[in-house]
């Protein structure tokens, strides 16, 4: 009889005590897969929104800019030299002007603070994709189709595509103006920084209330996210001191460092459970060592040497961490890849405010890879074989006559 088939009968003359002991296994195999998945998801998710949303890859803005609050100021604006408007041309994917500004929206008689983007209705979704985009309505191009609310704001002001809608603001000079302007759309980007606090302004409109042509901002997209640093630095020597240069990853570094901090507290948490089922697969594999001290002792009288005794009660803990581990992958497994399907809607979960000033998607995908799924199970694996190496020299240890007198 060879030892595999040997092993899996012993394992199975105690299912319940080893079934006991593999649970933890079982579970945290499958809450490092999910939660992995989770991390993964929601890293590339705050990632995508910031470039998609209000970033870009980079992001040309006035020196000294506000970088926290809801301040906007167009006061200063940005005037492209010759020699950034010449690096934007060779050497960027695609580039865009956008005027962001603070602006009041007012509605019988309610009002609500928002931050205006005004947007070139032709460049712009070679920048900041739409391609998640809901828009009930249409995007507005020109000024007299009006302005693109986004459905959190709607939401608050209780209006619909078709109404119209007062919008106050300051102008470039500091003045207040206001126009009463159509609402052309309704739209949902699932960037949460945007969809409760932000009215989409085509270009024409804009200047109308701002009074300038000068844009606040320049997004730029690159042929690969990571060009953003060292094009960052080329792209402000051309720009001079009147400028500062914002990047996807000085955007996200602080929601990306909450991820790392996930990351290890979800692999402490996995550590312990691994440590709690290595102490049960230890307790399980000496448990059966000394219940079967007399059929060592008639194995080893029949000639099977103590390196095959070894290997025996190695292969049965192994067979626990294999089992174990192929559930909980298939369970974690199974519920990452419907995750990298089905993402979870977050603005379900969100209170009043959560998420106005951070990028991120309110549908969270997990994330599904091969290494995700099979990594936990080699450590399963390896817990359980280390776990059995003291109760196997245990058992291999015996004297063969005093085994087999054994009770």
């Amino acid at each position: 009889m060879s030892l595999f088939t040997l092993a899996l009968r012993n394992l199975f003359r105690a299912k319940r005590r080893v079934v006991l002991s593999s649970a933890a296994i079982v579970v945290g195999v499958f809450y490092l897969i999910i939660g992995q998945s989770f991390i993964g998801g929601m890293n590339e998710s705050i990632v995508r929104s910031a470039e998609d949303g209000l970033t870009g890859h980079l992001l040309l803005r006035p020196a000294d800019y506000p970088k926290f609050g809801a301040a906007y100021p167009v006061d200063v604006l940005l005037t492209l030299t010759p020699d950034a408007r010449t690096l934007l041309a060779g050497e960027a994917t695609a580039w865009t002007e956008r005027q962001i500004f603070s602006v009041t929206a007012s509605s019988s008689g309610d009002s609500l603070r928002l931050r205006g983007i005004g947007y070139d209705p032709v460049r712009d979704p070679s920048v900041f994709s739409r391609q998640v985009w809901e828009v009930d309505g249409v995007i507005p191009e020109t000024a007299e189709q009006g302005v693109l609310l986004t459905s959190g704001a709607a939401r608050l002001l209780e209006l619909k595509a078709g109404d119209s809608v007062v919008l106050q603001a300051r102008t470039h000079k500091g003045a207040i103006n206001a126009l009463e302007v159509p609402i052309a759309g309704l739209v949902t980007t699932t960037n949460m920084a945007i969809d409760r606090t932000s009215v989409y302004v085509p270009q024409a409109l804009t200047r109308d209330l701002i009074r300038s042509e000068l844009p606040s901002h320049i997004g730029v997209k690159l042929a690969h996210r990571d060009e953003a640093f060292g094009f960052g630095d080329r792209l402000l020597a051309a720009q001079g001191s009147t400028a500062e240069v914002l990047t996807w990853f000085d955007e996200t570094k602080d929601l990306l460092r909450m991820q790392e901090i996930r990351s290890k507290a979800l692999n402490m948490l996995v550590a312990v459970l691994m440590l709690m089922s290595s102490l049960a697969i230890a307790n399980t594999i000496l448990m059966a060592a000394h219940e079967r001290t007399r059929e060592i002792g008639t194995l080893r009288a029949m000639g099977m040497t103590k390196a095959r005794v070894l290997a025996l009660f190695l292969t049965e803990g192994g067979l626990m961490g294999v089992g174990a581990g192929l559930l909980g992958a298939v369970l974690g497994g199974g519920g990452a890849y419907y995750l990298s399907l089905n993402p979870v809607n977050l603005a379900n979960f969100a209170g009043n405010g959560m998420g106005d000033q951070l990028q991120f998607s309110s549908w969270l995908y997990g994330e599904f890879s091969w290494p995700i799924v099979l990594i936990p199970v080699l450590v399963s694996i390896v817990v359980a074989v280390l776990a059995s190496i003291y109760p196997a020299r245990v058992a291999s240890k015996m004297v063969v006559a005093e085994a087999v007198r054994a009770e």
